[in-house]
């Protein structure tokens, strides 16, 4: 299962609070389990989407990064993944 999980920025948004969050994300890194991400282009905060696999890490992730960001995870399906079940909806 995939998820989208999009995620704001919280909190004083100083270039020193900046500075910290980014020092944090070169020192955490990318998980293995992120398919792609995106960032707002309004600055407001961004995107990613992950395979699902490493949920664990994906919550100590997020409780690192909880001083800078909010999150909110939504289950994701490809479109090839959702056809029968709405083509079978349909038909019933």
């Amino acid at each position: 299962m995939h998820y989208v999980v999009n995620y704001t920025f919280t909190g004083e948004r100083s270039k020193e609070k900046m500075a910290e969050l980014m020092s944090l994300f070169a020192e955490r890194g990318t998980s293995d389990s992120v398919v792609a991400h995106w960032v707002h282009a309004d600055g407001g905060g961004g995107f990613f989407i992950t395979d699902g696999t490493e949920m664990e890490a994906m919550y100590t992730a997020a409780l690192a990064y909880g001083a800078w960001l909010n999150y909110s995870a939504t289950p994701i399906l490809s479109i090839e993944e959702a056809m029968p079940q709405i083509a079978a909806w349909l038909e019933g």
